[in-house]
């Protein structure tokens, strides 16, 4: 197949899975993008109001980390068992097996914008971001996508021939929601863990939306962006490495 008809299935894929989701009514797709924005918003509540916190601009810095959290953990939950649940078209269809998670990390990633996008301008027309901001949250978007549709293919890929990985992955990411800086800043964490918290591959990602919101375009952000992109290209690497080495026997499993 060639990579114009790949690119077609892929389109057709990705559409298929925003129909099926958002069940061809708006009322479908005004709910999917304001799942993760009442999340957000409970969270700003509970922490601002019920626990009284008195970080300043908490609901900007919460900002940059749940909703990118949310599009992790959901994207890699979806895309973990893809394979395994999508045999019978992998072994009907002569479609690359990539098309899969990649529309699904396409279809997951739309909804992500929307509702980050909807945050965004917001608290823009609030004047608590600047509008030169926007533009430059492309680059960390960017990582992020490269970083989260990697993993997602990792574990997608592992899944096949390990079937218990999906539940342990579902667990882990519990355990990591409070061992990453989302809700709480790295720098409240006692000294003799702070390592460890501040060494979580996942901070690397999300904390340059934390600084961009918190501190602009400072050469702090420049230097945990250069991070986040070495954390991204060393999980495409590793996607690479799992995917050529597992490729053949995907349909086979699955």
């Amino acid at each position: 197949m060639n990579i114009n008809k790949q690119f077609n299935v892929l389109l057709s894929m990705t559409l298929a899975n925003l129909k099926s989701r958002y069940r061809n009514t708006f009322y479908g797709f005004l709910w999917v993008v304001l799942n993760p924005i009442i999340t957000y918003l409970v969270q700003v509540f509970a922490f601002t109001m019920i626990f009284q916190s008195n970080f300043a601009n908490y609901p900007l810095y919460l900002l940059g980390g749940l909703i990118p959290w949310l599009f992790i953990v959901q994207s890699v939950d979806m895309c973990t068992g893809i394979f395994l649940h999508n045999g019978h078209i992998l072994k009907n269809l002569p479609i690359n097996p990539l098309v899969l998670p990649l529309s699904q990390m396409i279809d997951n990633f739309i909804n992500f914008i929307c509702a980050f996008l909807i945050l965004i301008l917001y608290f823009a027309s609030r004047g608590k971001i600047s509008p030169v901001v926007i533009p430059i949250l492309i680059a960390p978007v960017l990582s992020l996508f490269v970083m989260v549709t990697s993993l997602s293919i990792i574990f997608a890929v592992i899944n096949v021939k390990y079937r218990d990985l999906k539940f342990i992955v579902s667990f882990v990411f519990t355990v990591l929601f409070f061992l990453t800086p989302i809700f709480y800043s790295v720098h409240i964490v006692p000294a003799n863990i702070r390592m460890i918290i501040s060494k979580n591959p996942f901070y690397f990602v999300i904390r340059p939306f934390q600084e961009l919101f918190m501190n602009g375009a400072t050469i702090t952000f420049f230097q945990s962006l250069a991070v986040s992109f070495g954390v991204s290209v060393t999980l495409v690497i590793i996607a690479f490495i799992c995917w050529n080495k597992m490729k053949r026997n995907i349909s086979f499993y699955a």
